[in-house]
């Protein structure tokens, strides 16, 4: 169990930092992240109908909010747009993709807005003091530093189960 979580850390490490190299990704890493994390879930004993109904709805959710940026873009400048040649990578959706197969859907919307948030924060405070404009956010590669954060605190530090929504419900109940 140990090696394969290291493995999923390593994986978002490389996507990182390829993501800011060179605002790419080997598309190679996306099926080993769910290949990992299918084997973490294996190995938490968990069945099929707990971890495909979970990555059905963060999928949908993903792809209705895919369609919604699309449609604005294209309401906006009065033809189609395809939000994948100007505005979102393929590693950013690809990335999504994978971690919607491992987080529950609660944790799955935390992740993402969180992330969101984070790394347009991070993104801004960069471009501040590195001098450098660059209107290209390295999106996968923060998010895979987002998650890497987020699982490490799950694994390693507070136990807090990102594949079971218990801990954000308990959270916001208080």
């Amino acid at each position: 169990m140990i090696l394969i979580r290291v493995l999923v850390l390593l994986v978002l490490l490389v996507v990182f930092f390829q993501d800011l190299k060179s605002r790419s990704v080997y598309w190679i890493l996306f099926p080993v992240l769910v290949i990992l994390f299918f084997a973490v879930i294996l190995l938490q004993h968990r069945s099929f109908s707990e971890i495909l109904q979970p990555a059905w709805m963060n999928c949908s959710f993903l792809a209705l909010q895919l369609l919604l940026v699309s449609a604005y873009f294209s309401l906006k400048s009065r033809r189609w747009v395809n939000i994948t040649t100007e505005l979102l990578g393929w590693g950013d959706i690809l990335l999504l993709l994978s971690i919607a197969f491992y987080l529950s859907v609660l944790n799955f919307l935390f992740y993402y807005l969180v992330s969101l948030a984070i790394s347009l924060i991070v993104w801004l405070i960069w471009q501040v003091f590195s001098g450098k404009e660059n209107r290209h956010i390295p999106l996968a590669g923060l998010q895979a530093m987002c998650l890497l954060v987020f699982l490490m605190s799950d694994w390693y530090w507070l136990h807090f189960n990102v594949a079971d929504d218990t801990w954000l419900l308990n959270l916001m109940h208080k």
